[in-house]
């Protein structure tokens, strides 16, 4: 069943997923041994249906064993969501006083983001010893979780400039307009007055609201791993944390110089641990390491009519992490099962494009035009991403035969970033009746600035028969996505 689309939503995820990923590469480039902890921390897909996951941080170390918390925002701050009367929905429930919180800011860029390449460092033990500082600033709904937003005092400079001046008292600075910007450490917060610690010394620079120079909290942490022996992610395997354990054994099947003294341990969890989000994740290890148990299990879990369907979707997402022939076998299985939910049939063919070489071997194709249109519409999206000059021919190929399935096929076409103007021009001059008008539509819904210059040297004579249709379908400003929703929304407005 599909689900109506929030962009509210979307852009927060969005915020958050491309904050992770930046975060990541800070840190890989500061010599730490990134992996995503937190499922689907650095995407920003949304599906209706999700497994209530453990409270564990969005990324981890497998070097260093430390765990990272990432807040990425379009208005950076510290801050962080607190359940006052939910323990499960702490600010820092999963965390250790070691481990860490990054924070970094977005700005928009069209219809995505564009993180900040400083991010700010602080430890949970740091966080936690400054918490009666911070301001608790909004009570969330009822339907939110009741939660308030805890913010730690903090000062952010909104313009570029230049660090030219530190005291106890204050941080001067000189902003790129030459102006001179002094910023006082003295705060008054609920406790009392405090003074800030600044994290900027002379010489130091900061950018457009991407920088804090001072806060409440004691120290800043750098981005750079020190120097440390491997993390035992084995002790783990036994603490009474759930989310230490969780934390063990999905570190675990990143390790394959392990993978022999993991196998047994791994297995006797799989078979034991009483929570079935960490058996799952056991087997995910399992398999990440090429062990048939794992395996085994996954796809018992993911075929299994008793199973839960949230527990079902995890697979299939998990499956997508696994590019291997088993999780492409798997993941055809679930596709093309119709008995199956429609949200599992288009999780499986959105990792179907994740974990595939090429068009051919994913199966897409066959389901572009599937009769349940959540299945459809992610088959021509996940398609669009497997389009190269050397798979266009399988694209092209099917092109007239049947109205619905050519329709998707354009649609995962101009979706997708590559150039098949040529290609398309060679197979409208050898084609006749319904596929020379698919691809005539296919060439003109790319656009005059797209194909024009092409055509006007290599077939002039397409020119005319396409004028009409950019003029007015493609160039009509009534036919714009924000133009053609307010007339829909307008016309709703007319009753009778």
């Amino acid at each position: 069943m599909g689900f109506k689309s929030d962009r509210e939503f979307l852009r927060n995820v969005s915020i958050g997923a491309i904050g992770t990923r930046k975060i990541a590469a800070i840190l890989t480039a500061g010599g730490f041994q990134v992996i995503e902890l937190e499922r689907y921390a650095s995407s920003n897909k949304i599906w209706a249906t999700k497994i209530k996951r453990l409270r564990v941080p969005d990324l981890l170390c497998l070097k260093s064993g430390l765990r990272v918390e990432c807040r990425a925002k379009g208005d950076l701050k510290i801050t962080m969501s607190h359940a006052v009367n939910n323990p499960e929905r702490a600010w820092d429930r999963g965390l250790r006083d070691t481990d860490l919180v990054a924070f970094i800011r977005c700005w928009p860029a069209g219809d995505s983001w564009v993180p900040s390449d400083r991010v700010a460092l602080f430890r949970v033990a740091d966080m936690r010893a400054t918490q009666g500082l911070a301001k608790i600033e909004r009570m969330k709904s009822a339907s939110e979780g009741s939660e308030i937003q805890i913010t730690w005092p903090a000062t952010v400079p909104n313009k570029v400039g230049t660090v030219s001046e530190v005291s106890d008292t204050s941080v001067k600075t000189v902003l790129a307009q030459g102006r001179q910007q002094t910023y006082r450490l003295k705060r008054e917060t609920q406790s009392g007055s405090h003074l800030l610690t600044a994290h900027v010394a002379p010489g130091d620079t900061f950018g457009e609201g991407d920088t804090i120079i001072a806060s409440c909290i004691p120290a800043l942490s750098r981005p750079t791993l020190p120097p440390c022996g491997q993390y035992d992610f084995f002790a783990d395997l036994d603490s009474d944390g759930a989310e230490t354990v969780y934390a063990g054994v999905k570190a675990l099947g990143f390790l394959p110089k392990s993978a022999h003294k993991s196998k047994s341990r791994l297995e006797h969890i799989m078979d034991r641990a009483q929570d079935n989000r960490i058996q799952l994740e056991a087997a995910t290890s399992l398999a990440r390491l090429g062990y048939d148990r794992g395996w085994e299990a996954i796809a018992h879990l993911v075929t299994a009519r008793d199973t839960p369907h949230d527990m079902r979707m995890e697979c299939a997402l998990i499956l997508a992490e696994l590019p291997n022939a088993r999780s492409i076998a798997l993941l055809k299985a679930a596709l093309t099962d119709t008995t199956n939910e429609s949200e599992l049939r288009a999780a499986a063919a959105w990792g179907l494009a994740m974990v595939s070489a090429d068009i051919r071997q994913s199966g897409l194709l066959e389901h572009v035009h599937d009769s349940d249109e959540l299945t459809a519409v992610h088959a021509i999206v996940g398609a669009c991403r497997l389009v190269t000059s050397q798979t266009l021919d399988a694209f092209l190929g099917p092109i007239g035969k049947d109205d619905r399935q050519s329709a998707r096929i354009v649609r995962s076409l101009l979706l997708s970033s590559c150039d098949f103007s040529s290609e398309v021009l060679r197979s409208i001059r050898t084609s006749t009746g319904r596929r020379r008008q698919w691809l005539l539509y296919l060439m003109g819904c790319q656009g005059r600035a797209a194909c024009a210059e092409l055509l006007q040297a290599k077939a002039p004579e397409l020119l005319q028969e396409l004028g009409f249709f950019w003029t007015h379908h493609v160039e009509n400003w009534t036919n714009r996505l924000d133009v053609a929703d307010h007339i829909g929304f307008l016309r709703e407005q007319m009753l009778g």
